[in-house]
């Protein structure tokens, strides 16, 4: 019992101040869908596909990948945890079952974007629920990227399409 709590204890030292986490996400989505998903509090993508390239009115940004050649792109080289997490998805054009959805805000420092529920809208279409997590400070004016990284493998097959939903504001992508 006491080396449990000194692993743990060992543990929580060691990754406090982390700012990319892996969750697991199982109860909240149906049970032929495999989840699995990472916060990344910074923007990781080129800067021609990344949500500041967007008008400033759209805070919520999606993309989808059917193979880790085409995420590669994407993701800038020195984005080392998301491309840790691209390199352990197995794509769906690569052998694999899975697709990658990103997911990305523009919010005030000091949250997270925390993966909430994957449910099913359709035949071939899946919804990703997302919410905004921690203190929301008082500037609107300063927005940070906030990304979150969505591994999907269905058994009945990739999906077609996916909705995310951050905290009301939606993003479509066709996978």
């Amino acid at each position: 019992m006491y080396r449990r709590a000194v692993v743990a204890g060992t543990l929580a030292v060691a990754t406090a101040g982390c700012t990319d986490r892996i969750h697991d996400l199982a109860a909240s989505a149906p049970g032929d869908i495999g989840v699995r998903s990472r916060y990344v509090d910074h923007d990781p993508l080129v800067p021609e596909r990344s949500v500041r390239a967007l008008p400033p009115e759209l805070l919520t940004h999606a993309l989808s990948f059917r193979s880790a050649a085409a995420a590669r792109r994407t993701v800038r080289s020195d984005a080392e945890a998301t491309l840790s997490f691209v390199d352990a998805t197995r794509f769906v054009e690569d052998g694999g079952g899975a697709v990658l959805v990103i997911a990305q805000r523009l919010a005030p420092a000091g949250l997270d974007v925390r993966l909430g529920s994957v449910s099913r809208i359709g035949e071939r279409a899946l919804r990703v629920a997302a919410d905004e997590i921690g203190h929301r400070p008082g500037d609107e004016d300063d927005l940070a990227v906030h990304t979150l990284l969505v591994r999907l493998a269905d058994e009945r097959g990739p999906p077609e399409r996916v909705v995310v939903s951050i905290e009301g504001d939606r993003a479509g992508v066709t996978v």
